[in-house]
């Protein structure tokens, strides 16, 4: 393991400047990062080439070096990073040994028994209760509303606006396509938001949540949850218990809440903002980047890392809102 503190080698201008009878030192600065180019600090965002200069974090205001102020821990291994793969076992049995119920194309109310049972609803804004067992529901085309009931139980929204609650059980639920709300239950359960603008809520347990494509808003809730965004531009909320957020490609919001966090962000992530509580030991872990990639910058109230690939933004650090104890990289 490799510890060490931040001196960028990367192309950059550091410019300190003291003006007349000015007792505080600021930064404008120019990077290049190969390709990119993050302007200069300036009262607007608008560069001198006219371009948008909106992700420079010293466009609107002075920055100010903030190389001391978290420790950056080079060399930590990507183990750090949750495993992606679900364990589909708990949900071998659904739909064995109960009734199988096939709707129509209309709308109707599908309930099952206390066994394992199928339901699927095909088209139609539909109710699905699967009551007690591990059951299988399938919400098809439509706006529909499925609950698991008790049991460990697989649901599916498919297309539409579907609501979709596993309540009790392990469960494992599927927004499909459309705007969707998914709620976990009481235990541990895996939520796939899949396509369009989805709500995850894990509620009760250590859950699994998985956005998708397009700007998800995924919130653990209480136990030790891990959430990942994927594509778009998401909001990722812990709530209690020590979780993990991986915001992925987007512009992404991580607020982990209280105990003991880690936020993930590899490089190519993009633009990531990081709005936690001061309670607990949170970890920022970089993937694809190292010490000497990072410039860190104190912006107003922000501190902000700027990477070649994007900035990790940790709104009010210093004003004591959001603490991160470590900053720790892959390489």
């Amino acid at each position: 393991m490799i510890s060490a503190r931040i001196t960028p080698l990367f192309a950059v201008t550091l410019a300190f400047a003291c003006s007349a009878g000015a007792g505080e030192e600021s930064m404008s600065y120019s990077s290049s990062f190969g390709s990119g180019n993050h302007g200069s600090a300036s009262d607007s965002t608008t560069g001198p080439d006219g371009e948008d200069d909106s992700s420079d974090p010293c466009a609107e205001m002075s920055c100010e070096d903030a190389t001391d102020d978290i420790p950056i821990t080079g060399g930590i291994s990507s183990t750090i990073v949750p495993d992606m793969n679900v364990d589909l076992a708990p949900w071998a049995a659904v739909g064995m040994g109960g009734m199988s119920v096939v709707g129509t194309e209309g709308s109707e109310n599908l309930m099952g028994t206390e066994l394992a049972d199928i339901l699927d609803a095909l088209g139609g804004n539909d109710q699905l209760e699967g009551l007690v067992g591990d059951d299988l529901l399938l919400g098809g085309g439509g706006n529909d509303s499925l609950n698991g009931g008790d049991g460990n139980d697989q649901l599916e929204g498919g297309p539409g606006i579907d609501i979709c609650e596993g309540f009790n059980g392990l469960d494992l639920i599927y927004g499909g396509a459309g705007d969707d709300k998914l709620y976990g239950g009481g235990e541990a359960d895996v939520l796939f938001g899949d396509a369009q603008v989805d709500e995850l809520y894990g509620e009760i347990g250590d859950d699994r949540l998985f956005g998708g494509a397009d700007g998800d808003v995924l919130d653990g809730d209480l136990g030790n949850d891990t959430l990942w965004g994927e594509a778009g531009d998401d909001s990722l909320y812990g709530g209690d218990g020590s979780d993990v957020l991986v915001g992925g490609e987007g512009a992404d919001l991580l607020a982990g809440g209280l105990d003991d966090d880690v936020y993930i962000w590899r490089s190519g992530d993009g633009d990531d903002v990081i709005d936690g509580d001061d309670g607990g030991n949170d970890v920022l872990w970089l993937g694809g980047v190292g010490p000497s990639d990072l410039m860190p910058l104190k912006a107003g109230s922000d501190y902000v890392l700027v990477t070649p690939s994007g900035s990790i933004r940790l709104v009010g650090f210093y004003s004591g809102l959001n603490q991160i104890e470590a900053i720790q990289t892959e390489l």
